[in-house]
């Protein structure tokens, strides 16, 4: 049996960016952490990506249990650089999680239309469209390239742009820095010539709305919010 997958807003999923973000920055007691990695790995099972919540899952608690298990031989010189590397990466996860989650089956025309509902000026909003669409085109260009050099038969295994660095400077480095120019002067005109900072109203072919779950995600993030605040 196939559940149904439940999609959420561009706007509650920048909540739960701006959340993970705020926990990284701040100590947030064990329990709570457990909480919130729990919420993440249920947005993802809800929203289809199952098995992506899982593995980060399954990710966090290999973190908390080598780290638990550093703490037993902690009279080793080498050991409190292990346990930085498993307390650091801990930490950084939630904020890894939220950034996929809010990423995944969302598009880039859904997040402009989501900052304009949010009146964002258009200063702030067209470096951000532009930069949104450049980072896409720059991969593909770049697997462009690579598909060139294999059939050319040079640097066939990704072990040889590690082996020849003065080889993978000039076909690979070299093409995409030109290319990154072009594309982000095509991507700005782009942008200008379909109207993007034209002062007046914008439509949108994605109707978005908040809906029931996305007031029960940004709820779920406000009572974790106040019980942090509690602790204090």
């Amino acid at each position: 049996m196939i559940l149904p997958q439940v999609s959420f807003d561009p706007r509650s999923k920048l909540c739960t960016i701006l959340f993970a973000s705020f926990s990284l920055m701040f100590s947030f007691p064990f329990h709570m952490e457990i909480l919130f990695v729990s919420l993440l790995c249920l947005l993802f099972i809800v929203s289809g990506s199952w098995k992506k919540g899982l593995i980060f899952y399954l990710v966090f608690w290999f973190l908390v249990l080598g780290d638990q298990l550093l703490f037993l031989y902690s009279d080793h010189p080498i050991i409190p650089f292990f346990s930085f590397l498993f307390v650091g990466n801990r930490r950084m996860l939630p904020t890894i999680m939220a950034a996929a989650f809010a990423t995944d089956k969302t598009k880039i025309s859904e997040w402009i239309a989501a900052l304009q509902k949010w009146r964002i000026p258009f200063y702030i909003l067209i470096p951000l469209t532009v930069l949104f669409r450049f980072f896409p085109t720059l991969i593909q260009d770049f697997k462009s390239i690579r598909n060139a050099m294999k059939f050319r038969g040079i640097a066939v295994s990704t072990a040889s742009l590690f082996f020849h660095p003065f080889q993978t400077m000039e076909y690979i480095i070299i093409p995409v820095l030109m290319s990154a120019e072009n594309t982000s002067l095509d991507l700005s005109s782009a942008a200008l010539v379909r109207g993007l900072s034209n002062s007046g109203t914008h439509t949108s072919v994605y109707a978005l709305r908040l809906r029931l779950q996305d007031y029960v995600l940004m709820t779920a993030l406000l009572f974790l919010a106040i019980g942090r605040s509690w602790l204090l």
